[in-house]
């Protein structure tokens, strides 16, 4: 039995994370959930990648749009920052994309960068977003077209808070259906929150330079966005917020000593705000400093055990150092609560497996990743070890 099978290098592509939401951590995002260079999902610079219309699929069609609102149980009122919400239709996310700041959100399928998602592809293509938003696999529901949504969940998930949720029902009126409110309660004896507690306390004019700057970053105008979220901090030095949010900007204009100091300030005027610690998290994982990475990224799980990317990026950092068990462990937690914008955690297990020379757990994991993701960034990858696995026989052999 030949141990020593040529595997791609699936670490290599794990390091540069290329699916995982850069410098957006943001407040109210969970794992990392909109495309901005402030805060919650893919950078910036990670353009959405609309695909084009299929054989089956309607070249125009009127637009659905799927309007709510996000509150704060406790306070009555919208949380101070936007806040993640995601619509969920069979197994996969279909949509991520951000409230704004009175708490109200709209998706918007069949126009603009999303007009061409077919809900009911069983494709891993990535979809674009309305409003902003990580692209995520595309839905492996039952629905065709976007006349029914019927079934299908708007989920707000927000750090320190219990996802809240809402199921569509019956058909649209015209083009539009309501959701109606939505609303977080803090999950008890959680210290963390992806929500700054000195959000409330913004003078008006750092709020309206943050609204700027937010804009701009999520328009991919880096310049413009530095600028108004530096006047937002220069009004009010405890912005927790808009530092997260600055940073993000500066990791996405490659100012990496900029970027550190901005998510280091924001942990700083708010230690229980949990954006900032991925931020910087992901940055030493980017930038090789795997120890302070795991050191980050626990300062995070000590707020709250069950954000899903920090135990990634702990896994993460682990693997790096070569400490397989630790990583083992870390990415196992993952796994256990909602994962769908984290599909390279199977990638990551299957490299830990591989290198315990654990080859049934390790085809195991490749497979799970090819039936949820068949077409997704490390696909032909795992296609490629799958098949040197069992050609070798190493599938059938126990631990």
């Amino acid at each position: 039995m030949n141990r020593f099978l040529a595997y791609p290098c699936i670490a290599a592509l794990l390091v540069f994370l290329a699916v995982l939401p850069s410098w957006g951590q943001r407040g109210g995002a969970q794992g990392g959930s909109r495309p901005s260079g402030s805060a919650g999902g893919a950078a910036p610079n990670v353009p959405n990648q609309p695909t084009g219309p299929g054989p089956s699929q309607p070249q125009s069609q009127a637009p659905l749009y799927v309007n709510g609102r996000v509150l704060l149980a406790d306070t009555g009122q919208a949380a101070p920052e936007p806040v993640s919400v995601q619509l969920d239709c069979g197994v996969s996310v279909l949509q991520v994309i951000q409230t704004d700041l009175k708490g109200y959100f709209q998706f918007t399928l069949g126009a603009g960068p999303q007009g061409n998602a077919n809900l009911g592809a069983a494709s891993e293509t990535p979809i674009g977003m309305a409003g902003g938003g990580m692209n995520f696999p595309g839905s492996q529901g039952r629905i065709g077209g976007f006349g029914d949504l019927t079934g299908c969940e708007i989920r707000a998930v927000v750090d320190g808070y219990l996802p809240a949720t809402h199921i569509l029902s019956g058909p649209p009126e015209l083009t539009t259906m309501d959701a109606g409110t939505i609303r977080l309660t803090r999950i008890a004896g959680v210290q963390g929150s992806a929500i700054s507690v000195t959000s409330l306390l913004v003078p008006s004019n750092a709020r309206k330079e943050f609204e700027k700057g937010d804009k701009d970053a999520h328009d991919n105008k880096l310049k413009p966005a530095a600028e108004h979220l530096e006047k937002a901090v220069a009004e009010y030095d405890n912005y927790a917020a808009a530092w997260n949010t600055l940073g993000g900007v500066y990791a996405s204009s490659h100012d990496t000593e900029k970027a550190r100091q901005a998510f280091i300030k924001a942990i700083a005027v708010d230690p229980k705000y949990l954006p900032p610690y991925m931020n910087l998290a992901t940055l030493q994982l980017r930038n090789q400093e795997y120890e302070d990475c795991v050191a980050t990224a626990g300062k995070a799980l000590d707020l709250d055990p069950a954000i899903p990317l920090a135990n990634y990026l702990q896994a993460a950092g682990n693997f790096k150092l070569n400490r397989l068990d630790d990583a083992e462990k870390s990415a196992k937690e993952v796994e256990k609560g909602p994962h769908e914008n984290l599909p390279q955690i199977y990638p990551l297990l299957a490299q830990i497996f591989l290198l315990k020379h654990d080859y049934p757990n390790a085809a195991g994991q490749m497979r799970t990743y090819l039936k949820q993701w068949p077409r997704g960034p490390y696909a032909a990858e795992m296609k490629k070890s799958l098949d040197q696995i069992e050609t070798s026989g190493a599938s059938a052999e126990s631990h």
